[in-house]
């Protein structure tokens, strides 16, 4: 693997899971392709049980697109991927995390 650029930006929860599942991470330690720090295997495991592992490029590059019609910044359309409310009632806390970030400039 070569890098091509370094710190392009930040990646989704997604992103980072599909790289380790190209490396062949899974719950199966036995078909690792190459090698895995125990870090990553912690990362996975973690990853595996989020929104990350149901979501598509496709579905997150069209919530995207449909995010610039709100002017929102990068990070926070990140945080709202990485953290999709799963129900209702995760919707409220997570929409005051974003006013709140915005309201205080991050």
């Amino acid at each position: 693997m070569k890098i091509v650029k370094a710190n392009a930006g930040a990646l989704t929860n997604f992103e980072v899971l599909d790289f380790l599942n190209s490396r062949g991470a899974s719950k199966d330690t036995t078909r690792v392709i190459a090698p895995i720090a125990r870090s990553e295997y912690k990362v996975y495991d973690y990853l595996v049980e989020t929104a990350a592992s149901t979501q598509t490029r496709e579905s997150i590059n069209k919530f995207a697109d449909k995010c610039k019609d709100f002017k929102l910044a990068k990070a926070e359309i990140l945080n709202i991927i990485n953290l999709r409310p799963s129900s209702i009632v995760e919707l409220l806390p997570r929409t005051w995390m974003i006013e709140k970030s915005t309201l205080m400039g991050y």
